[in-house]
């Protein structure tokens, strides 16, 4: 049996058990820590698609191919100025004066947005080649040009159906022949 005196050795003892517990428990008890910075840029974006109008089948709305996407297509069939003949059903068909006629049908453009703080955006359209003589391709009565973009409007609102109707305009000397043509749109952030 132990006889410990807390008055010179008992607690010089104590202490010194006490001292190597300690010292014990922290050399199992090892930590280390470390940082990781993170670096991430967001984004923002626009996407434009064309939609059918609700309208389609109906005179002045033809159906797009591929509608809902940036990369549709538009029949106007076949046209010509005696008569007001046109194949199909689905165009607007007009004479203008007595020597010019005008094809037309109306589609929507969509702009949505993701991640961006702009309010709205503008629209522009420009077609890829010069047109023949006496042709003339037009978006809401404004003609588009192969030589640069053609505003359109200065700020349409995101999510919105915007209707455009495309005019080809032709005069009567035009000689037979399949009118084709890529009209790219460009919509920007405003």
């Amino acid at each position: 049996m132990m006889n410990c005196n807390l008055n010179f050795g008992g607690r010089k003892a104590l202490l010194i058990l006490c001292g190597l517990g300690l010292l014990a428990a922290s050399a199992g008890a090892q930590t280390s820590s470390g940082q990781l910075t993170i670096t991430m840029s967001v984004q923002s974006s626009i996407t434009l698609v064309f939609q059918n109008n609700p309208s389609v089948g109906t005179t002045g709305f033809c159906p797009l191919t591929n509608a809902g996407t940036n990369n549709v297509g538009l029949d106007l069939g076949t046209a010509a100025f005696p008569g007001s003949f046109h194949t199909s059903t689905c165009v607007s068909y007009t004479h203008l004066t007595a020597a010019d006629y005008q094809v037309s049908s109306a589609f929507d453009v969509v702009v949505s947005k993701a991640n961006s703080s702009s309010p709205n955006y503008r629209l522009a359209a420009q077609i890829s080649t010069p047109p023949p003589a006496n042709v003339k391709w037009l978006l809401n009565n404004v003609a588009l040009t192969n030589t640069g973009f053609t505003a359109l409007d200065a700020a349409d609102a995101y999510g919105t159906r915007i209707t455009k109707t495309l005019q080809v305009q032709v005069k009567n000397t035009v000689a037979a022949q399949v009118l084709l043509e890529t009209i790219t749109f460009l919509a920007t952030a405003n």
